[in-house]
Parts: structure tokens; sequence; C-alpha cells
């Protein structure tokens, strides 16, 4: 489907209104969701969408509309409305000095590569899937009292054009299946157990030997987790697997979100140049990486690339939409996202992740000798004006003379954001990559969980005996701002 005319004419409605900028963006989205709960399809949604963004700029001030009716009238109205609040903001704000930093004008159409397309795939390969993964699971595992798989696929055409002359079309493509378990426990208290597995294409990312070993892992811990014993809080040297690593480097990467640092929500504006963490840590954003974070430009039309956020523990660079970076006299760094057109672009992470050491995991473990593995994400929060945060861990391991030994359950991690990258020593040689999301100011979008295993020398290790319902698992993650 063309989406180019809706796009023109709703440029062509706001130039005609003196717009000193306009840009559009029309999108059409096909998204599938398939759940199945105990051996029974709980949930079948297909769904497909088209809408339209407007965002213009004039004397300095912006305005923004939107709507999911994208025939003549729709478009025209909600071009008048975006002028008619720009208007009213440069009234109200005479001084205002928005302005966007210069970036390449380009017209393209680049899209994800796909073997098992979502919009073509039939209703009876999506619960063959899924009723695989089910009886491989149940014929392991007797202590399930509940499993829960839910598949979701999209497809999402995007085309931004703008008074400055792009015209840019991107298909992006992607495929998850999120697992939820309620567990039988001794006295009977529930454990729950929720993992996530995705990327880029569509369901032919499940055949893969990377999936295969994630279901692997899911089956064999979720008798260990069943019998794991509480822990008790100390500090200790610690472990945390991928998806561990990647929530504490996400929570972290909050702070240099350029918006936040303007807005005097995170202390590192006047650090750029510091260090900040060991020499083991560097920390990258790339939207170009193939993880659930990717893409090929961002929601202002600034084509995907990598920043190098902290180098060798020196933090190097924030991340920026085309207005802060012009604030901040920097160069944007393709993070001007919105979760669709029907929302204003903000300052947002995509794929961010620690970049991986030298080390195996066995060498990891020999290295710290005693402490805890920390494994898998139950949420948390943080604050980035101070710098607290709690990461919740669904299990953990203990580990004892170099060597994993009993499985523990009920706890979480704290610190502070900024002191606890000067504790890590050491980082693996290999990536985990993961679908999550990621919530700012009511917006959610598809980011990257993806990391090495990090080695800590210490931190705080907390109870958390709080009892969690299969209902109340969050499988996106979310941390909102």
């Amino acid at each position: 489907m063309t989406l180019s005319p809706q796009a023109t004419d709703a440029l062509d409605y706001a130039l005609k209104a003196e717009a000193d900028y306009v840009d559009i963006r029309v999108e059409n989205e096909f998204s599938n969701y398939t759940g199945l709960r105990n051996n029974s399809i709980c949930g079948v949604n297909t769904n497909l969408e088209e809408r339209i963004g407007i965002r213009v700029l004039y004397k300095n001030c912006w305005g923004f509309a939107s709507t999911s009716s994208i025939d003549n009238a729709s478009i025209k109205k909600a071009v008048q409305n975006a002028i008619v609040c720009a208007k009213k903001a440069a009234k109200r704000n005479p001084d205002s000095k928005i302005n966007l930093a210069e970036v390449s004008q380009r017209k393209t159409s680049v899209s994800d590569e796909c073997k098992k397309h979502p919009q073509y795939l039939e209703q009876v390969e999506r619960i063959d899937l899924l009723n695989w993964i089910n009886t491989r699971i149940n014929s392991r595992i007797k202590v399930i009292n509940v499993l829960d798989l839910k598949l979701i696929e999209n497809h999402t055409q995007k085309l931004f054009i703008s008074s400055e002359g792009s015209e840019i079309e991107q298909i992006l493509i992607r495929a998850s299946l999120f697992l939820g378990s309620s567990i039988s426990s001794p006295g009977n208290f529930q454990r729950v157990r929720s993992v996530g597995f995705g990327g880029v294409g569509g369901i032919e990312i499940l055949e893969s030997i990377s999936f295969e070993d994630f279901l692997t892992n899911f089956i064999v811990t979720l008798p260990e987790i069943a019998q794991a014993k509480l822990l008790k809080p100390k500090e200790q040297p610690v472990i945390l697997n991928e998806e561990m690593g990647w929530n504490l480097c996400h929570e972290f990467s909050h702070a240099v979100e350029s918006d936040l640092l303007l807005a005097g929500h995170s202390p590192l504006a006047n650090r750029i140049g510091s260090k900040i963490g060991s020499e083991e840590v560097t920390i990258i954003d790339d939207a170009s990486y193939k993880g659930y974070g990717e893409y090929f430009f961002d929601d202002e039309g600034v084509k995907a690339s990598g920043t190098m956020i902290i180098e060798d523990g020196i933090l190097f660079d924030v991340l920026q939409s085309r207005e802060t970076a012009t604030e901040m006299n920097a160069i944007p760094t393709s993070n001007g996202r919105a979760e669709n057109c029907l929302h204003y672009p903000q300052v947002r992470q995509s794929n961010t992740f620690f970049e991986p050491g030298d080390l195996t995991f066995e060498e990891l473990l020999q290295n710290l000798k005693n402490g805890l593995y920390v494994c898998d994400s139950f949420g948390g929060n943080a604050d980035t004006t101070h710098g607290n945060f709690q990461l919740d861990a669904q299990y953990g391991r203990k580990i004892e003379k170099g060597e994993l030994g009993d499985y523990v359950t009920n706890f979480s991690i704290i610190g502070n954001l900024y002191t606890i990258l000067g504790d890590i020593v050491g980082m693996t040689k290999n990536l985990g990559s993961f679908p999550a999301y990621c919530g700012k100011n009511g917006q959610r979008v598809s980011v990257g969980a993806i990391s090495p295993k990090v080695g800590l020398v210490g931190i705080p290790v907390i109870s958390n005996i709080s009892q969690r319902q299969i209902r109340k698992i969050d499988f996106t993650r979310v941390s909102e701002r």
C-alpha cells in the first residue's frame, strides 16, 4: 500500500498554512497476537491500523496533531489542529528558540528481511508452533500450574516526509514469544517465571539454534526454581546474566537521554569527559544493530547510527533528538522516537548494551570465586535524579569456589546508577539478545535487551518476598518515566 498521497496532502496543507517546518508520519501496521494458556487457545487478535501524525514548527514553537482516520477531510482537520496549537504556543511564548539541528535529507525505501511474513502466514501455523512448544515444556515439567505462551508479530510500514525534502519509507518486522509460568513449590507458595525471545523478522527466528538454547534453559530451570531457597540479604560479588546486565545498562542510560539532562533530571550534564565507570565499561546505543530496538531511520528522519555513550569508563556522549542537539550544540544521534505516529517524538533508547569483554562465563566465575549469579528481570525502578535503583530478579544461583551452586529466589539488587559502573570487573565475550519495551511519558517503544554477562565486585542484595501471580506478570518489562 502506498502512503505517499496522504503524506503529500498533509504537507501541502501545512505549508499553505504558513508553517516554517513540517514533518508528516504515516503508518500502516499489521499486528497479530496469539495466546495459549494451559493447552487452550486463550486469545487471537489480528489488527490492521492506519494513522497519520503532523508536526509543525511556527515561529519556533511546536504544534502536533494526529488521527487514525486518513481520509482527506480528517487529514486536513489534523493539520489545522497542529497549526492552531503552534500559533497559540507562539503567542504564549514569543521568545521561544526551538530550532532543529541540520541533518542529511533522504529519499529512500528500506525493509527488514522476513521469511515468514506476518500478513501472509496461516493462523494454523502459529497455533501449531505454540502447541509444539507447549507439548515440549509440559512433557518434561510437572510443577507448572499455569503456562502462558504469547506470540506477537508486527509488520509496520512507515513513511516520513518533511518540508526539508526527505521522503523515507521503512518497513519494520518483528516476532516475539513470551512465556509465563506459575510454579508449584513447597508450602504451596507460587513462584513465577517469565521470559521472552524474539527479534527482527518473522516467526522463522523461533526455529534458530539460539531459540532452542533459550527453550532448553527455560525447561531446565523451572523445577530448580520451584525448589529454590530464600536468600539472606547482604552485600556480595555478583554476576548478572544477560537480561539483568541489560536492565542495569538500560536504567543507567535513561540518565543520558538529553531531554532529561536539559530538564535537570540527571546529574550527568556536566560530566561528559569524566570517568564514571571502570575501564571494563563501554556502553553503546545502536539502532542499526539487528536487535528488537532496530530501525533504519528515527521518527525525525535521522539515519540510524551507533552512539558511544561510555568508552573505557569515560562518559563520551549522550542521546539526542534534532531539537535537543541544537540546545546542546551537538549532533543528532537518531534517538528521536515515538510509540507510533499518533505520538510526539521524544529522546529514547534503541538497542543499548554493554560492549562485550573477553572472558568466558567459566573464567568470570573463577575470577569472582564466591558470590551470586543473578538471573532474569522481574522489572525494577530507578531515580535518574539521585541515581538510586532497585532491580528485581526472578532467581539466582550461589557461586561457591568458582562453581554454580544452589538456586535462590525472592531477592533484588540495589545501588546507585552513578557509582555502580565503577564496580564492574569483567564481562563475557558473548551477547544475549531479547525483546523488551520501555515506557516514558506514557509512550512505549520496542528496545533491544542486549548484554553480555556482567561481573561486579560487590552489590547489596536484599530480600523481596512478595508473592507474584501469573496475571500480574509484566511481560514487557516496562520502566515508566
